[in-house]
């Protein structure tokens, strides 16, 4: 493994480990200041929505100072967020539109570190690499991931109160960004620096392979928005609001989650891959609907363990099929307006599905809308997958 791999899965561990104590409770604390699910799907929506400015901000910095200095800017807007929660929490409950502001920073610190890794992962990886880099990846970034929710939920158990745990997570996070922006500066793959079109890339123009790869990804954000606002919340809810009880199941699915990437790497292989790919689209397809037909813990159980047990069946055969198709590309062209334009259209789908969420809030009773909008927004895998079968068996009758 090279120096830049391995320093990339260092911040990546350690992000994973960051954003377990944090990212995951943020939605939690900000709930319990505004009450409101459709104030955070809208909290979410903002933060997703500028993803592409920022992506674009982002790229064109990276031409001249590199995607390692890009990724820690994006930890520096990160931090910037955790300051602003922790100095400003007490006003969110008078004022609900402030958690806005933090929705803002997050988004520009989100865009430049997610643009910056992810065409890292591409850069710094070869094709025979990278299934390799991906999971010994996934089971590190899992591995904090079970640590992180006890960590935090030791630390919430010493703070008196689950809302000075969550300000006391948020403040040792801070010291950890620090820490990985001062690793990320050391990552030196700078890839095609030549100029870049946002605008052609989001076309379909009439190469069918990138076609494929930006309506994946618009798809796959459908039920992402799901995951990003509500599930989350409604796995604590189904705890009676223990914030330590919610700490120790997010370690114990990120446990299954490890065991699961390990199975996946020696189960998935090329002839393989879209058969894993849609056994896990189905069963991931099933865990929101079954949260929140059945509000409960047997319920939360089911969700996390399943999602935990069959996410990466669904991510990684997603991911190496998005990462081949772009190293076709990397030679003769800079691949960041590609990443730009399938991230756009992730974030776009994203959105979507939480306006959806928020539309049905405002049209059906509220003791029906969440129904409507989970079961509407869980079928997007199913689609995904059906079009990724009848894509790729094209592709292999046409290759035959």
């Amino acid at each position: 493994m090279t120096k830049n791999e391995k320093l990339l899965i260092s911040c990546s561990v350690l992000f994973a480990l960051a954003s377990g104590m944090s990212a995951v409770f943020m939605n939690v604390f900000l709930y319990t200041y505004t009450g409101s699910l459709t104030v955070m799907a809208l909290y979410t929506c903002i933060r997703i929505g500028i993803f592409p400015f920022c992506f674009t901000l982002a790229g064109k910095a990276a031409r001249k100072i590199g995607y390692g200095v890009t990724m820690s800017m994006g930890l520096i807007f990160m931090f910037f967020q955790l300051f602003y929660v922790i100095q400003f929490n007490q006003l969110f409950a008078l004022n609900t539109d402030l958690v806005f502001v933090a929705a803002i920073l997050s988004g520009f610190g989100e865009s430049f570190y997610y643009l910056s890794v992810n065409t890292l992962n591409q850069l710094v990886t070869t094709p025979e690499s990278r299934a390799d880099f991906l999971s010994i990846s996934g089971i590190l970034s899992n591995i904090s991931n079970v640590a992180a929710p006890l960590i935090a939920t030791f630390i919430i158990n010493l703070s008196g109160s689950d809302t000075n745990g969550y300000l006391n997570i948020f403040r040792i996070v801070l010291v950890v960004y620090g820490f990985i922006s001062v690793l990320g500066l050391n990552i030196k793959a700078k890839g095609n620096m030549t100029k870049f079109s946002v605008f052609k890339s989001l076309t379909f123009q009439k190469d069918k392979q990138w076609r494929y790869v930006l309506l994946t990804h618009f798809i796959y954000g459908f039920r992402d928005s799901l995951i990003l606002s509500l599930t989350g919340i409604l796995v604590y809810n189904a705890t009676d609001g223990s914030g330590s009880f919610y700490g120790r199941l997010l370690s114990l699915f990120s446990l299954l989650t490890i065991l699961s990437y390990a199975l996946a790497s020696r189960l998935i292989k090329k002839h393989n891959r879209i058969k894993y790919y849609t056994y896990g689209a189905f069963f991931v397809a099933s865990t929101a609907i079954v949260l929140v037909l059945i509000p409960n813990i047997y319920g939360a159980l089911y969700y996390g363990v399943v999602n935990a047990v069959a996410s990466p069946f669904y991510n990684v055969p997603f991911t190496i099929i998005t990462m081949n198709a772009l190293s076709d590309y990397s030679k003769t062209e800079n691949l960041a307006g590609r990443v730009i334009a399938k991230e756009t259209y992730l974030s776009l789908s994203r959105c979507l599905g939480l306006l959806f969420v928020v539309l049905c809030e405002r049209i059906f009773p509220e003791n029906v809308y969440l129904y409507i909008a989970v079961l509407t927004l869980s079928i997007s895998p199913i689609i995904l997958v059906t079009y990724s079968n009848i894509y790729h068996k094209k592709r292999k009758q046409k290759n035959n």
